[in-house]
């Protein structure tokens, strides 16, 4: 039954009873359009068994079904003293599982109870471990007995079905292709840490040639590159300075807009990219369809571009959707997959997050809400700001109700702005009395001082009579400054970082510090220093 290829799960080298279907889960290909008569899971579940964290082809898989899959693979992971795999390994896995099962039951396979208790004690053996020993790992992860044995079984029989095919490189192909030619959506979300190294692993090394894609019906056989719209450069505004390479480059590409109209990725370099893969038969897509639509309206001129990548659908579908939904930003057709193979999508939505180099910082499986992305685009906008790009500019209160401007200050002096935390933080109001005493040699370099937090206009007068202050303290309230410049819930706790930003007469940031904790300020004479 379990043939003699590389499959029997004695030779595996992965975990236990998911070893095999693990080994399998990079093959995996992005969620394809669905087949007539598809009906989106129901809304609303009442109960963590109903919720839906995936669907293959209409089939469920529910959180409850994964969380006993997590923590059977913590329990076998311990056994074999291995790592545990991710969350998101582990689902897709079980998406893996479903695909291979439907073939391996048509086909007539299956595996008894006995076979199982059998490859469990043999696993065990390769262990050095005993029955007890198997019993306390699942009693410590709350894992019954029958449900590693239902494991196995399922395991046996896509192990059968893998042999059958042929060598390990001839089920990756099938699997590979099941994937692409599968609708596979991905309810549950993951995210990835955003470094510039995240996804090096993950995703494949761009092409020499960035990859066109043909609209339907046009031969894909030999892709030539097409050109790109050239932007419209104000002849007064001198070229951009040359950009250093990205860490790790997001594969170029040009698809067609839902105009037929080609655009390229790069075109958009020297922008943070929000790259989104979606379709409107996908109930997550739909769930932040709006978020996305607002967003890219909210940032919009502020050095960010929303970029939308619609799978398998044709443009009249993804317009209507679009429109319905306020979506009014750069969408594409992945007519083929190929982008999203590209990139390494295996559920939608999936976002991935580009910074102004064109470098990958992030990646996000699963539903995104209008905090989330802030959060995650919040470093990359920072990491913009300093290299002489225009200050965002902006109208608040001070403390007074009097309104200030940053654009008043153009052409006139150069202005600090300090962001603090809030009234109550003690190294904040250190900060500004320290600020305070240097006031005057600030005003004698011709420099106005703005401090700026998340409050409202009586927290700004009470912290400027606490600290006798003498420069404009601005009331900030509804964050959105703070969310312009790159410094709001960086710490994770929906107050702006401590930061300081130099602008310059011509309304140019040309030095900035970010804090990384509560106490992170620069010292004002260094501030004072960099001031032109």
């Amino acid at each position: 039954m379990h043939g003699s290829t590389g499959f029997r799960l004695e030779r595996a080298r992965d975990v236990g009873c998911v070893a095999l279907v693990l080994m399998l889960a990079g093959c995996a290909a992005p969620a394809t359009a669905p087949r007539t008569g598809w009906r989106p899971p129901p809304a609303a579940p009442t109960s963590t068994a109903q919720i839906i964290v995936a669907e293959v082809d209409g089939e469920v898989v529910t959180r409850e079904e994964w969380q006993r899959a997590l923590a059977l693979d913590r329990a076998m992971s311990a056994l074999a003293g291995q790592s545990a795999p991710t969350p998101e390994a582990s689902l897709q896995r079980l998406v893996n599982e479903r695909l291979v099962l439907r073939e391996a039951r048509a086909a007539g396979l299956a595996a008894t109870p006995d076979q199982a208790t059998a490859r469990l004690r043999a696993l065990l053996r390769r262990w050095n471990k005993d029955e007890a020993s198997f019993d306390a790992a699942l009693a410590r992860e709350g894992v019954p007995q029958s449900d590693a044995l239902d494991a196995i079984r399922r395991l046996l029989v896509v192990e059968a079905y893998l042999a059958r095919l042929g060598s390990e490189a001839d089920a990756q192909q099938w699997m590979a292709e099941r994937r692409r030619r599968a609708k596979v959506g991905l309810y549950a979300s993951f995210s990835a840490p955003p470094t510039p190294s995240v996804l090096a692993a993950a995703l494949p090394t761009p092409p020499a040639t960035p990859l066109v894609l043909a609209s339907a019906g046009q031969a894909t056989a030999s892709p030539t590159p097409a050109l790109a719209p050239q932007p419209v450069v104000d002849e007064r505004t001198p070229p951009p300075a040359p950009m250093a390479p990205p860490e790790n480059p997001a594969p170029d590409f040009t698809l067609l807009d839902l105009d037929g109209q080609p655009v390229r990725l790069s075109q958009f370099r020297g922008q943070v990219v929000v790259l989104n893969f979606w379709a409107s038969w996908c109930p997550a897509c739909r769930a932040e369809a709006r978020d996305f639509g607002d967003f890219a309206q909210r940032y919009r001129g502020r050095g960010l571009v929303v970029v939308g990548v619609n799978l398998r659908e044709d443009a009249a579908t993804a317009r209507a959707f679009a429109e319905a939904n306020g979506m009014d930003y750069p969408l594409l057709r992945d007519a083929d997959g190929a982008v999203s193979r590209m990139y390494g999508v295996v559920g939608i939505p999936t976002t991935i997050f580009i910074d102004a180099t064109g470098g990958m910082r992030a990646r996000h499986v699963g539903v995104l809400n209008a905090d989330q992305l802030a959060d995650y685009i919040a470093p990359l906008l920072a990491d913009l700001l300093p290299t002489e790009q225009p200050a965002p500019d902006f109208t608040l209160p001070r403390e007074d109700g009097r309104m200030v401007s940053l654009r008043d200050y153009r052409g006139r002096q150069p202005v600090v702005l300090l962001f603090y935390r809030s009234a109550g933080c003690g190294s904040c109001q250190q900060q500004l009395r320290a600020m305070q005493t240097e006031y005057d040699r600030f005003r004698a370099r011709g420099a106005e001082v703005l401090a700026i937090a998340v409050q409202g206009v009586t927290q700004a007068s009470v912290v400027r009579q606490l600290g006798q202050l003498e420069f404009p303290v601005l009331a900030d309230e509804s964050h959105a400054v703070s969310e312009a410049f790159g410094v709001f819930n960086r710490l994770g706790d929906n107050l702006a970082a401590p930061a300081v930003f130099i602008i310059d007469a011509k309304g140019r940031i040309i030095w900035s510090h970010i804090g990384r904790d509560a106490n992170d300020y620069p010292a004002p004479s260094d501030i004072l220093s960099r001031v032109p």
